[in-house]
């Protein structure tokens, strides 16, 4: 069943995240649901130091190689850098499993940085009395404990109740969030009218699986990075960023 979006979220960008707030402040059972990698953070920090230590171990011209916000993982780096995969072979494997050894770490969370806007447009919305939730494809055993700290760091609005962690690695990322999203917010109890309900998310993957099934949700995408599987083919408001200016 498809619902009629909100026709304040058809203007300008700036506008559409200013009506967001608008909306959560007249609609007490407003949710608002944020993905972490690549959505509130900008991860290529984290990817940057994972590079930057291997290259003090092993190969030091790779301290040359920048990570951009706009790469997914390390490969899009290396290739613009000039680097052919397939001419050391050995090269990429050894980089890509010191990569995943640290990237998926509490520890190595703490070089992430929140995209402009992010902290105070999130503590806006909390202080209307909307609903936050913290909805990330990170497992628990290896990434909670950082998350949690890291969220307090920068000052976003959290509890551990509103903080949700795939309980294993082995988990499927994408069926994960998707079966959250759905069962933590039965249309019965969140009437689009009465309890909109909003997705903020970077990975098409997530957001068209999210939007097939359940069309009432508004689904928000941070067109940062991806993993380059899916393009988006569902309604979405894209934005770049949580950055918006006051009116005068």
């Amino acid at each position: 069943m498809n619902q009629p979006q909100d026709p304040r979220l058809k203007q300008s960008l700036k506008q559409s995240l200013k009506s967001i707030l608008t909306i959560a402040a007249e609609k007490p059972r407003t949710v608002c649901v944020f993905d972490l990698d690549s959505t509130l953070f900008n991860v290529s920090p984290r990817t940057q130091q994972i590079l930057n230590e291997f290259a003090e171990l092993h190969k030091p011209e790779l301290k040359k190689v920048e990570i951009l916000h706009t790469d997914w993982g390390l490969k899009e780096s290396l290739v613009r850098a000039g680097y052919k995969f397939d001419e050391s072979p050995e090269l990429h494997h050894s980089l890509r499993d010191f990569w995943v050894d640290r990237f998926f770490t509490n520890e190595y969370l703490h070089f992430d940085i929140p995209y402009r806007g992010a902290v105070p447009y999130v503590q806006r919305l909390f202080e209307t009395g909307c609903e936050i939730h913290y909805l990330t494809g990170r497992d628990v055993a290896r990434m909670g404990i950082g998350t949690m700290e890291v969220l307090k760091k920068w000052g976003f609005p959290i509890e551990a109740k509103n903080l949700h962690l795939k309980p294993h690695r082995s988990m499927d990322d994408h069926q994960f969030k998707v079966d959250w999203v759905v069962e933590r917010f039965p249309l019965d109890k969140y009437p689009p009218d009465l309890a909109p309900v909003y997705f903020f998310e970077n990975e098409p993957v997530n957001i068209n699986l999210l939007g097939q099934v359940r069309p009432d949700i508004h689904i928000v995408q941070l067109d940062t990075t991806h993993s380059r599987q899916q393009e988006v083919n569902v309604p979405v408001l894209k934005v770049s960023n949580f950055y918006y200016e006051e009116d005068n």
